[in-house]
């Protein structure tokens, strides 16, 4: 299997970075794992004017065709981000914006607007500043998932196999960070074990 990891933090000591390399090494014994830094790659996430009307041309951009590449080769995808006023940070909204674009993800067909990454699975994985409520875990936690995982990946037909949220993490021990992560690998291995079966 190919496991496909999108990171975006700009921090290198953030919690989330430790997640996305304990993620990735657990995972290569058993897949081909590509990450995709997106800070360290310094993506451009502006989709400009002149790209959208090359974009209506079937002209796509270099950088995109190679991110297109990685996603159609995934069999799982990952997302690794914080949250930021109740969103993505601007450079993995921007990277959806150009990558996940018209023709490649979706495109209209005779039942209207149809996906057209079926068959690939999504993870995803979101960090917060703030607590998490008991009603918070009944409504704003699924409406996050709503939005930011079947409203952008499952409109592309990819399934939404988990969503994982990391609350007050900017004020968790390093022993409550290491149970997260801890238990997130452990998600992993019997998602890639029962995957292989």
């Amino acid at each position: 299997m190919t496991h496909l990891i999108i990171y975006a933090h700009p921090s290198e000591d953030s919690f989330s970075k430790k997640l996305m390399e304990r993620i990735k090494s657990s995972s290569e014994s058993l897949n081909k794992v590509i990450v995709r830094d997106l800070y360290d790659m310094e993506f451009n996430p502006v989709l400009t004017k002149k790209e959208l009307n090359k974009l209506k041309e079937g002209k796509i951009a270099d950088d995109v065709d190679q991110e297109q590449e990685y996603i159609e080769e995934a069999d799982i995808v990952t997302l690794i981000y914080p949250l930021w006023w109740a969103s993505f940070p601007a450079i993995l909204k921007g990277y959806i914006d150009r990558v996940f674009s018209y023709g490649f993800a979706y495109q209209a067909g005779e039942n209207g607007i149809e996906g057209l990454l079926g068959g690939r699975g999504v993870v995803m994985h979101t960090s917060m500043g703030n607590a998490v409520t008991e009603d918070d875990e009944k409504k704003l936690l699924p409406n996050l998932t709503m939005t930011q995982g079947t409203e952008v990946f499952g409109f592309c037909d990819m399934d939404i196999m988990q969503h994982f949220f990391y609350p007050e993490i900017m004020s968790a021990s390093e022993e409550e960070k290491e149970t997260f992560i801890e238990n997130t690998v452990a998600y992993y291995k019997e998602l890639f074990i029962s995957e292989r079966n």
